[in-house]
């Protein structure tokens, strides 16, 4: 359901990327590795991925410090690794951010995926001071939007730090996202844009789209797509579709 927008972005030939934002990260994130298939490509995070979220057959536990032969010769193999500090409670734990920006210096794969956000597969969340753990350098986000926080009121059950986010709008519990509501919140650099660099090409992923009609829907893309600066583009996906992915009006 994604493959028209991630063949539409046509990625480099070599790229570090990072996912961040709401619920459907992991998802996008493991379509883009079979997209990117058969490159090399090594999918990771600066936070945790479930265990249910990787294929046990393409996980490898490393000290990526060490220069281990063991994962060139997994991505030889495979072509594509899952690349993790540790397992424990449940998790796959990643690397820390700057651990990240060095295995892609390192050249031992095309691509690196860096998962570096959790939400609780909720649509919006806000953001503690110590998130996203992101590099200081990289060249894509991802920045995930589900597309269910348009249809219901923002609070715990819709928005994961919903106090963050309800301080930051200055609005109450149960009040509705508006479309200039959330591109406060996706163009703040306490927000959304926190820790990214300038120099990122930051692409809003509109996920879920299938839960809106497409008449509403256009409004919403219409709206960011001509007021969201800083961006490179916004990517629609949904249960059913094969995803668009549109240049942003205002990328600067």
């Amino acid at each position: 359901m994604f493959a028209s927008m991630l063949a539409s972005i046509d990625f480099p030939k070599r790229s570090l990327i990072c996912f961040t934002g709401g619920g459907g990260k992991t998802t996008l994130m493991l379509r883009l590795a079979r997209h990117l298939t058969p490159n090399s490509v090594i999918v990771t995070s600066t936070t945790k991925m479930g265990e249910s979220e990787v294929p046990p057959q393409e996980a490898l536990l490393e000290d990526i410090s060490s220069g281990s032969a063991d994962i060139k010769n997994k991505l030889l193999e495979k072509k594509r690794l899952f690349l993790f500090r540790e397992f424990k409670d449940g998790k796959y734990h990643g690397f820390a951010p700057d651990a990240v920006a060095a295995l892609y210096r390192s050249r031992r794969a095309s691509y690196v995926l860096a998962e570096a956000d959790g939400a609780r597969r909720l649509p919006l969340k806000g953001y503690e001071i110590h998130e996203p753990p992101l590099p200081d350098s990289f060249d894509y986000q991802i920045i995930v939007v589900g597309v269910d926080a348009f249809l219901q009121p923002m609070n715990e059950r819709t928005v994961a730090r919903f106090e963050i986010v309800r301080r930051f709008l200055g609005g109450e519990r149960n009040e509705t996202l508006t479309p200039p509501l959330l591109l406060k919140l996706l163009t703040s650099p306490d927000m959304y844009m926190k820790n990214s660099p300038p120099e990122t090409k930051r692409i809003l992923c509109l996920n879920k789209a299938d839960l809106m009609d497409p008449a509403s829907l256009a409004v919403w893309t219409r709206y960011l797509r001509s007021h969201l600066r800083g961006y490179y583009g916004i990517g629609i996906t949904g249960r059913g579709r094969e995803g668009s992915f549109m240049r942003a009006s205002q990328e600067v």
